[in-house]
């Protein structure tokens, strides 16, 4: 059977290929549907995204057109949407966006590295004036549509760049200010990390000033040193107030070093402290001068011993102090005169250099010996009973400079139980120790008389 326009065969077949195209034709509108509903819904999902982001960000096509911009962005650069999307962003605000460090970015830098964070861009806008902003790009490629596309979050760091500008500042002016002081100074902040140091205080410490900055006094001292310089910066902070304050360390060659110094607080305007500056001044040369003229003050110049003024003091102290049981013992060197007369001073003073070491070298370290005039010494023994001071006499009379006769010593001993006693026995001890001397003096002219020898 023939029908028109082809055999009923052709005719079914035509039919069946048209409900196959028309199927097809249904499922690819379907899918469109779906892959449209997919984009829409990736795009709210995307716009709420955007949204949410605190800094100005925007989203670009492959060519640099503008398909997205959050509040952010338009709030920062007073722009909107109307003037931006669909733009090029070089065409942005009669194209002040056309700035050469990103064109850089997008036309030399992405191509090759689709993920950049930190890049720094400066610009002045003719609306909004300069702006420093930290840049974020990622190069993102949507696999569905076969399109890529760029995000760029923009940080404004205008503000942040002018402070730290400011504060660099102000630190360069601290900085002329410690150089300018002759003495070590440093500049702490409230957690005690130094912000800044003069030279003499950098040398001081063997570290440069740009290595001083942000590290605390355990970074730099020896760990006892450093604790005492914490706290000290501590207590200023929590008092609020200037402290004085005077210590020692060790110094070249075993000598010591001597520092006073002041620290003061810094404070802000709502009056919290924030720091301290320190000013430490070396005091060795006036501090030794002192030394010096106060062991000289209580010093015979002579022996090294103590002087009278000393003697006297130390027992008034140890009368307070209630040392007793305290013993006392007189001595005065036998012959000093005859010496002086027949061989001359400078023999007299090398006699008694001589009994000076013999009577310090028996005695503790606690008792007090003194040269208490020309040719007479004494010595406080706090705390000792009498027999302890005789048996210390029978050491020096053992010597060897008095047992071969190089030097001759009488002694008088005596002891005070209570303040009341203490004048009584130093009467005592002194006149015990002129009745040896003379009982000395006797012995030796008696012995000269036996010899056939003349009496001095």
């Amino acid at each position: 059977m023939k029908v028109l326009g082809g055999t009923k065969a052709e005719l079914v077949r035509e039919v069946a290929e048209l409900r196959e195209r028309c199927a097809t034709l249904m499922l690819t509108a379907q899918l469109c549907l779906e892959l449209k509903t997919e984009i829409q819904e990736a795009r709210e999902y995307a716009e709420s995204i955007v949204q949410t982001v605190r800094e100005p960000l925007v989203v670009l096509s492959f060519d640099l057109k503008i398909i997205r911009a959050n509040n952010s962005f338009y709030e920062t650069f007073k722009v909107t949407p109307e003037e931006t999307i669909g733009y090029f962003i070089y065409d942005l605000g009669n194209r002040q966006w056309d700035i050469p460090k990103l064109r850089v970015l997008f036309e030399e830098i992405l191509p090759h590295d689709t993920v950049l964070t930190g890049y720094e861009v400066e610009h002045d806008f003719l609306d909004i004036g300069k702006k420093i902003m930290l840049l974020n790009a990622r190069e993102i490629f949507l696999e569905k549509t076969g399109s890529r596309i760029i995000l760029l979050a923009m940080e404004d760091i205008t503000v942040r760049r002018l402070a730290e500008k400011r504060v660099s500042e102000v630190v360069r002016q601290q900085q002329a200010i410690l150089d300018n002081i002759p003495n070590m100074a440093w500049l702490k902040d409230s957690a005690g990390r130094y912000l800044a140091g003069n030279q003499p205080f950098t040398e001081a410490v063997a570290i440069s000033p740009e290595e001083l900055i942000g590290k605390s006094d355990s970074d730099i001292y020896p760990p006892e040193l450093a604790a005492k310089y914490r706290n000290d910066s501590r207590e200023v902070v929590a008092s609020g107030t200037r402290t004085y304050f005077e210590e020692s360390s060790p110094g070249p060659l075993e000598s010591i070093q001597y520092l006073e110094k002041v620290e003061t607080p810094v404070f802000d305007d709502n009056k919290v402290v924030i720091g301290t500056i320190g000013i430490a001044h070396d005091v060795t040369a006036h501090k030794e001068v002192e030394v010096a003229l106060r062991y000289e003050s209580t010093h015979d110049a002579l022996t090294g011993l103590y002087n009278r003024a000393f003697f006297d003091g130390e027992l008034e102290r140890m009368d307070q102090e209630d040392m007793f049981p305290m013993s006392v013992v007189m001595a005065d060197v036998n012959g000093l005169k005859a010496v002086n007369d027949t061989v001359g001073h400078a023999a007299g003073d090398e006699l008694i250099q001589m009994a000076a070491r013999v009577i310090r070298h028996a005695f503790r370290t606690k008792d007090i010996v003194a040269r208490i005039g020309g040719d007479e010494f004494a010595v406080i023994l706090p705390e000792t009973e009498i027999s302890m001071a005789r048996e210390t006499v029978r050491r020096i009379m053992k010597s060897p400079e008095v047992m071969d006769g190089r030097v001759s010593i009488a002694f008088g001993i005596a002891t005070a139980r209570n303040r009341d006693e203490i004048k009584d026995a130093l009467k005592l001890s002194d006149e015990r120790m002129y009745r040896e001397k003379s009982e000395q003096k006797q012995s030796q002219t008696e012995g000269l008389e036996d010899q056939g020898g003349e009496t001095p």
